[in-house]
């Protein structure tokens, strides 16, 4: 079945990286800075499943890509004595909407009463102007030369997230980027609010440490889970010195220190990040040890240069954005060779690359869209 998913821009090649641990048998059709079509033998319940997408849709029908209008029509034709997909927990009423090159767009009312009008025969639905009901979206992306007609997956409900913190998507999929193992003990050493912990507990692990100095700040908005589940230890300690942890006892780091823009650190920030360094070298695993670390862009090379300076290793490095900032997530690992460790279903984790040029967010589609505009 063909699929299409949206997800947080400028994480395609981690995407890439970590679609396989939840779906079977893909191959990509299609690839952007937050979008991709793959066609996979795994059904919809475990597409709707991917903790990284935004939005997950079955792909129906295409058409060439002209005037919205027009490709709306020409998708009504294609659609006629075609079969529409079983959606799990589908509600009977439906709407149809058109997202075209990353923003919601107008139809003509003719053309999407025609589409409509097609649906509701092919379901056995209505159209619903609001409320919960099924969606299908007509789908233009600026590198496509056809349009989609997609049918919207429901999607898992999450908490309300904490005011700046990390997105769940970008939370799971700097989780997926650690490589997570069964047997990892997992730790979050500036944990906040608690985003990545919670990505966390999706995967198997022997143990998973949430510490943060100012855990009774944040512990009252703590999704149940991350309360309840045993696998999870609570610490309210300094990051920089983490005294109920043990040397080498930490298998893996995914965190997002402080960036020295709006947060208060009790040192020079060169200094921070040394002794940032300092800490992972000593509760890390002085063989296996790897680690995923979020921090402003323009700290990055400091971190890097820190972090290489005790023998860490830098697989990757990725330039997003979060919540509208620049920044940058480093993917490393002690020493040299291929790093330890296996995925969340047992299977050996390949060794992260780094791009071949910066993923910087937003702005190859931007360059698209001028050139296109000029056109």
């Amino acid at each position: 079945m063909r699929y299409f998913i949206q997800y947080p821009a400028g994480i395609s090649e981690l995407i890439v990286d970590s679609l396989s641990r939840y779906v079977d048998d893909f191959s990509i059709h299609y690839q952007d800075d937050s979008a991709m079509i793959f066609e996979s033998t795994s059904d919809a319940a475990r597409v709707s499943s991917i903790p990284f997408a935004k939005n997950a849709f079955i792909v129906i029908a295409e058409a060439d890509r002209g005037r919205i209008d027009d490709s709306v029509r020409d998708l009504t034709q294609v659609l006629k004595g075609q079969r529409f997909p079983v959606i799990p927990d589908s509600p009977r009423g439906f709407r149809v909407m058109a997202h075209i090159d990353g923003e919601l767009s107008s139809v003509d009312p003719a053309a999407k009463q025609g589409l409509e009008r097609l649906v509701s025969a092919s379901t056995g639905g209505r159209v619903e102007a609001r409320g919960m009901c099924q969606e299908y979206w007509v789908i233009g992306r600026l590198d496509m030369g056809e349009v989609l007609f997609c049918a919207r997956l429901p999607k898992v409900a999450r908490p309300k997230k904490a005011r700046g913190a990390v997105s769940y998507e970008l939370s799971s999929m700097f989780v997926m980027a650690s490589g997570p193992s069964p047997q990892d003990v997992y730790l979050d050493p500036f944990a906040g609010s608690g985003s990545f912990v919670t990505a966390r507990l999706e995967a198997p692990a022997r143990e998973i440490i949430y510490s943060d100095a100012d855990l009774n700040s944040h512990r009252d908005g703590f999704p149940g889970e991350m309360i309840d589940d045993r696998r999870v230890r609570l610490l309210s300690e300094d990051a920089l010195k983490l005294p109920s942890i043990p040397d080498g006892a930490v298998d893996v780091i995914v965190t997002d220190p402080p960036w020295g823009e709006h947060e208060e650190v009790p040192m020079p920030y060169p200094e921070f990040v040394s002794a940032v360094s300092d800490s992972f070298n000593r509760v890390l695993n002085p063989e296996t040890g790897r680690f995923v670390l979020l921090c402003a862009r323009r700290s990055s090379q400091i971190f890097r240069e820190s972090l290489e300076g005790v023998s860490f290793a830098i697989d990757a490095a990725h330039e997003i954005l979060v919540n509208g900032h620049p920044a940058t997530v480093l993917v490393g690992r002690r020493g040299a060779g291929e790093p330890a460790g296996t995925d969340a279903k047992g299977v050996g984790r390949r060794a992260p690359h780094s791009p071949q040029k910066p993923l910087l967010v937003g702005m190859s589609t931007y360059r698209r869209a001028v050139g296109r505009f000029s056109q």
